[in-house]
């Protein structure tokens, strides 16, 4: 167990002050605090992607086109992997018939192509090339890394200006993964050191980690062996973490430096993500229902068939039965009954509802124990 001393508690204090006034960290709070009902982050700009540039000539443009749209494609199905297939290589050579609109910027001193894609046209290239599609809905990870740094190992914070914090931004960015790093104020400092990370003790992580409403946790272990170093991620469910509990997911290995092992850690990750979250058209006529309870208005109707059409699991999507305040809808599925319940289970304006009979909630077809759902109001 890590010992502090009265000048070690001191100095720490006298950090996290001065670090408190800063007003990145007074935003992040704020954002922080509006996470408070919300797990599951629904993701924006799928369909765009930035590429760096090195002038504007044509060759150029069409390259970094190239490039966005494979960027575009990746986010869509959360998998490098979807590059490889014959249909997509061919769209790839072009790039400019799904192409909205395209531009340049300059960010710090570099010039950048950006685009933009038809997202309708995109998910329909995907279908048509069978392959999964991943919603906007997607589960939000928070990330404890113990790692070596400034003579010692340290745990990764979200206000370090090390290059690994950066890497976590643009891997979010390119993937489209929301993820959370710890702001590591006093509270988090006095209940959690490196050690605990690195003998992945979910449990206490867990217990340091309520403020943050994620939806999973991410230990991240980095130990420099040699001239190389040492990682391990273990991924658990925040919501029923224990002493006990064993990782939902795994990976480990050896790298050159800490950034490639968490490049190749966050690869991981997505390709877990896309295995779970990604859903693909099976091609066989799967049908569903889903039935809402203490519907109060129209809006929240609206509000409900329009989410639904929007699932990556849904293909259309029915109101057929509404009495009182229950609605059922009819629902054409790509995947399974099981891809759409989790999808259900990803959006915070959803909660279950346990029928206590069959058919108590809604005349249509509604087996015992099949979960029925609420919208909440906002």
């Amino acid at each position: 167990m890590v010992q502090f001393t009265l000048s070690d508690v001191t100095s720490t204090i006298q950090k996290m002050l001065k670090f408190l006034l800063k007003s990145s960290l007074i935003a992040f709070l704020y954002c922080l605090s509006t996470l408070h009902s919300v797990n599951a982050v629904e993701v924006s700009k799928l369909d765009e992607a930035n590429v760096p540039v090195s002038s504007r000539a044509v060759a150029e443009r069409d390259k970094a086109l190239k490039s966005a749209l494979e960027q575009v494609i990746i986010k869509n199905t959360g998998t490098a992997r979807s590059l490889n297939n014959s249909l997509i290589q061919s769209q790839l050579r072009n790039p400019d018939t799904l192409l909205s609109q395209y531009g340049y910027i300059e960010q710090n001193g570099q010039l950048l192509l950006t685009a933009s894609f038809e997202h309708r046209r995109i998910v329909a290239l995907l279908r048509q090339a069978q392959l999964p599609v991943w919603g906007t809905q997607r589960p939000l990870t928070l990330f404890w890394v113990a790692m070596p740094g400034e003579g010692d190992t340290i745990i990764l914070s979200d206000s370090s200006t090390l290059a690994e914090r950066k890497q976590f931004s643009d891997f979010s960015d390119a993937r489209g993964i929301p993820v959370l790093l710890p702001i590591l104020d006093l509270d988090e400092l006095m209940g959690i050191n490196p050690n605990d990370i690195k003998g992945m003790f979910a449990d206490i992580v867990a217990s340091v980690s309520g403020r943050y409403q994620a939806d999973f946790l991410a230990l991240v272990a980095i130990d420099a062996v040699g001239n190389q170093v040492r990682y391990r991620l273990n991924l658990y469910n925040k919501a029923t973490v224990d002493s006990l509990t064993p990782p939902i997911f795994t990976f480990n290995g050896t790298a050159e430096s800490s950034p490639q092992a968490l490049t190749a850690m966050m690869a991981a990750l997505g390709e877990y993500y896309f295995t779970k979250y990604a859903i693909a058209d099976t091609g066989a006529q799967q049908g569903a229902s889903v039935t809402f309870v203490n519907i109060q208005k129209m809006a929240q109707l609206v509000e409900v068939e329009k989410y639904l059409k929007q699932l990556s699991a849904v293909k259309n999507a029915t109101l057929t039965h509404i009495k009182g305040h229950t609605a059922t809808f009819s629902l054409d599925l790509f995947g399974s009954e099981t891809d759409l319940e989790r999808l259900l289970s990803l959006e915070p304006r959803i909660s279950v509802v346990a029928p206590v009979s069959a058919g108590e909630f809604s005349p249509v077809a509604n087996k015992a124990g099949k979960p029925v759902y609420e919208w909440r109001l906002p």
